[in-house]
């Protein structure tokens, strides 16, 4: 890819970061679908730093759930009434297992192992399989939600 396709593509994926901010949303579920859109900002940000041979968080950050915004939102936005519940709390532990993941990718980055921590954001790896139940815990938790309602 360009150099210049790639830095628009970063300047972008900055400044949706910088616009998004807190997940906020009349409803659960677009509280949701935000949260979901968040993660995805994460993970690209994750990768370009990954791939740009460094990083700008420290290890501890990244591996902290409650430093993104999902993670903010998680603690301190959702409902009390949903917390209790099964959706909430599987959510809540799959989101802190993605971020022990992503922590362990800036390490690697962080002590200039490249390559070891693209391979550890790779298709199988701890990383990808977290990400992946991340989404769907989080698309099931919007589908019971909009089923209740």
């Amino acid at each position: 890819m360009p150099a210049t396709v790639v830095s628009f593509k970063y300047r972008l994926i900055r400044n949706r970061c910088l616009v998004m901010g807190a997940i906020t949303g009349a409803t659960l579920q677009e509280q949701i679908q935000k949260a979901i859109t968040a993660h995805g900002i994460f993970k690209v940000r994750l990768g370009q730093m990954v791939e740009a041979g460094g990083t700008e968080m420290a290890p501890a950050v990244a591996a902290a759930d409650d430093q993104c915004p999902l993670g903010q939102w998680l603690y301190g936005g959702v409902d009390p009434s949903e917390k209790s519940g099964p959706q909430y709390q599987m959510v809540r532990d799959i989101h802190a297992a993605f971020h022990r993941a992503a922590g362990e990718v800036v390490a690697l980055s962080s002590a200039r192992k490249r390559t070891e921590a693209l391979e550890a954001m790779e298709f199988g790896s701890t990383f990808k399989q977290a990400s992946a139940k991340l989404v769907i815990a989080l698309t099931t938790w919007a589908d019971s939600s909009a089923k209740a309602a």
